[in-house]
């Protein structure tokens, strides 16, 4: 190959662009009005990983990640795979001892607020 940079370079504008389109469908689901929220007592990991284990049974593809500097962020991909169905964004919270979270999605989404909410 003559130019090995811009490979690597078109590699990383195509990772670059796919974290930009998942972005995106985020901010469109979190404009929505929330379909839940709450806090539990387990810190943000031990959270995320209790949540993820309840949703994993009746979500096709969950995808996690960090959007902030203490946030973490499980989504519910959508079976068409063009966005998210659900998000639930999760922070660590002073006022409830360990971790507040809030819950985005359509009407469909209640079934999962009430798996998260086993793990308050």
């Amino acid at each position: 190959m003559k130019f090995p940079a811009l490979a690597s370079s078109a590699a990383t504008c195509a990772l670059v662009l796919t974290g930009c389109a998942a972005a995106m469908d985020d901010n469109n689901l979190m404009k929505n009005v929330p379909v839940g929220s709450g806090t539990s007592h387990l810190e943000i990991y031990p959270f995320i990983e209790c949540v993820k284990a309840k949703w994993a049974p009746q979500a096709g593809r969950l995808r996690q990640y960090t959007p902030d500097a203490d946030g973490q962020v499980l989504a519910v991909r959508s079976a068409s795979g063009s966005g998210d169905d659900v998000l639930l964004y999760a922070q660590p919270s002073p006022a409830a001892r360990n971790t507040g979270y809030t819950i985005y999605g359509d009407i469909a989404a209640a079934r999962y607020v009430s798996a998260a909410h086993a793990c308050d």
